[in-house]
């Protein structure tokens, strides 16, 4: 998630949300407090059977840079995924999770800011592990 905005106000640019992967082109020069947050990762799993365990996914993280867009500019934003959870098998006594994807914004090419992605749920064998 990407969001561009400003604390109150009557004037200048609203709050902006991205969700999804985009190019964005603002109109006029305009300065914003810009968030970048990655997506979070998966956390990992044990079978109930065994002695192992498992932790959970690490969140994304988040940049913040006030920073002034240039009118008539395309910025391209790229939206983290979060990470896609284990494949669980019945074969299997554990599982580590997918870490999560990075969230950047870019103008011609060159990443500005990167909130990178969470960890991976992590496994160990006895009755505990490090997340």
């Amino acid at each position: 998630m990407a969001i561009l905005g400003q604390k109150g106000g009557d004037t200048g640019l609203p709050n902006i949300m991205f969700a999804a992967t985009t190019t964005w082109t603002p109109s006029c020069n305009v300065e914003a407090m810009v968030y970048c947050v990655g997506g979070g990762g998966s956390g990992a799993y044990s079978n109930r059977n065994v002695d192992y365990s498992a932790s959970g996914g690490g969140a994304g993280g988040c940049a913040v840079s006030r920073y002034t867009f240039l009118g008539s500019t395309a910025y391209t934003i790229t939206i983290g995924a979060g990470g896609n959870g284990p494949g669980v098998s019945t074969s299997s006594a554990a599982g580590t999770g997918n870490a999560g994807g990075n969230t950047t914004i870019a103008v011609g090419g060159s990443t500005f800011m990167t909130g990178n992605g969470g960890g991976a749920g992590a496994t160990g064998s006895g009755a505990g592990c490090s997340g």
